[in-house]
């Protein structure tokens, strides 16, 4: 969820131009390259007011070929943070089937969480699987076919779009979340979140044994879900996020007489972030202060050290312009 204290800005490069002034950059910048220059258009100098710019492919006839962010007070910067790239992790689960015994039946049952994109935790459906074993003993790996068979079916039930059931050994499966497309504006793309459960139950006559888990079906996390950092989804998330503020913000719902609203965030960015947080002092008798995160995403395109170079030039020019005022973090490794 995004939610700045009052208003968000962002710009989106991958390259960090080696223009010193407005002028240059625009006539001669490439496609998504990035500057800082201090407000009267020069090279950024210290403690002086500043200003991040990004250039377009935009009609330049029309001066639509590049795009500016709000001028940056050094003296009214509270902290500026970097974060590097980390990709999305789904979360992975073992399911291992241990010595069968006859008449019993295995049950897998999958909880997943923000059933319907409800973004809330008591809003959850179960999936499960089934497997029952008669009066012959069957092998575990007949156990965990019937299990994988029976729950993947019932996934498939749901669209298939969830989880990925995949059987791993003669005893063993996992279930693994499946990566969710973003649709700006539309779908988040948000990671599926789950838990599951392994059971199993005698078919005995004894009630006891009935309502008893006989635990011969049991789970283990192999892989930790992490949401990344800087990761394509975030970025075009966070782009339909903030462009309401700098363009239409009721965006389409004239359609068709409505204003274009442009977008940079690419599906296959890799992005180093860079927020500036600051404010600017209400102009009245009041002393509220009116806060600006002001974000600068830069496309390493590939995740290597190598690739830092220009997140790394960013830094440098802010360094410089927000001089003592704030500290700003240190260069990253580059090799």
């Amino acid at each position: 969820m995004f939610g700045p204290n009052q208003v968000g800005e962002l710009l989106i490069g991958n390259s960090a131009s080696t223009e010193t002034t407005i002028q240059g950059f625009i006539a001669n910048a490439a496609d998504k390259a990035l500057k800082v220059l201090s407000d009267s258009g020069v090279a950024a100098a210290a403690n002086t007011p500043f200003k991040v710019v990004q250039k377009t492919a935009g009609d330049s006839t029309k001066g639509l070929n590049y795009e500016f962010s709000d001028v940056v007070e050094p003296r009214h910067v509270e902290k500026v943070t970097l974060g590097t790239y980390a990709a999305e992790v789904q979360k992975k689960l073992t399911v291992t089937v241990g010595t069968p015994t006859v008449n019993t039946t295995y049950e897998i049952e999958v909880r997943l969480y923000n059933d319907g994109g409800s973004l809330s935790p008591e809003n959850f459906a179960i999936v499960q699987g089934f497997y029952v074993t008669g009066a012959v003993t069957e092998t575990a790996t007949q156990v965990k076919d019937g299990l994988v068979s029976s729950l993947q079916k019932n996934l498939m039930r749901r669209g298939n779009f969830e989880l990925s059931v995949v059987s791993t050994g003669a005893s063993t499966f996992t279930i693994e979340g499946k990566f969710q497309k973003v649709v700006p504006g539309k779908i988040i793309g948000k990671q599926i979140e789950f838990d599951a459960l392994g059971k199993s139950y005698s078919n005995a006559f004894d009630v006891t044994l009935i309502t008893q888990n006989t635990g011969l079906v049991t789970i283990a996390l192999t892989t930790s879900p992490n949401p990344g950092n800087g990761t394509a989804k975030h970025a075009i998330n966070y782009e339909w996020f903030t462009k309401g503020y700098k363009y239409e913000v009721y965006r389409q719902t004239g359609y068709p007489a409505d204003f274009s609203t442009p977008y940079y965030a690419s599906a296959t960015g890799v992005y180093n972030t860079i927020n500036i947080v600051y404010y600017t002092p209400r102009k009245a008798t009041s002393l509220e202060r009116q806060y600006k995160v002001l974000t600068i995403m830069i496309d390493k395109v590939t995740d290597t050290l190598a690739n830092n170079a220009a997140t790394n030039s960013i830094l440098t020019s802010i360094r410089t312009a927000v001089g003592s005022y704030a500290t700003v973090p240190s260069n990253l490794a580059v090799a």
